[in-house]
């Protein structure tokens, strides 16, 4: 019984992880290209290449979170958090 207990535990503790696993890896301040490159399911949501200012999307399906990363010329300054897809058009640039 002890056993079972204890991979119970064990398992409830390693699907938390899953939930980090699927988190966007991001430090303020951080190159344009190095986010895409650890972020490859970030979505270019507003700007383009001659825009000084561009947002990325994520999505969490876990958590059902959309994530927001606001780079100005090549760095990201700002992150935010949403709740639906279009959220982008309410950040302050």
């Amino acid at each position: 019984m002890k056993k079972l207990l204890l991979v119970l535990i064990v398992l409830g503790t390693m699907s938390c992880n899953v939930v980090q696993y699927y988190e966007p890896k991001f430090s303020l301040g951080m190159e344009e290209q190095e986010f895409k490159r650890f972020n490859k399911s970030a979505v270019q949501v507003y700007g383009d290449q001659n825009s000084s200012a561009v947002i990325y999307r994520t999505y969490n399906h876990i958590t059902e979170a959309y994530k927001f990363f606001v780079f100005e010329k090549q760095k990201l300054v700002k992150f935010e958090e949403g709740t639906y897809p279009d959220d982008h058009r309410f950040i302050r640039l």
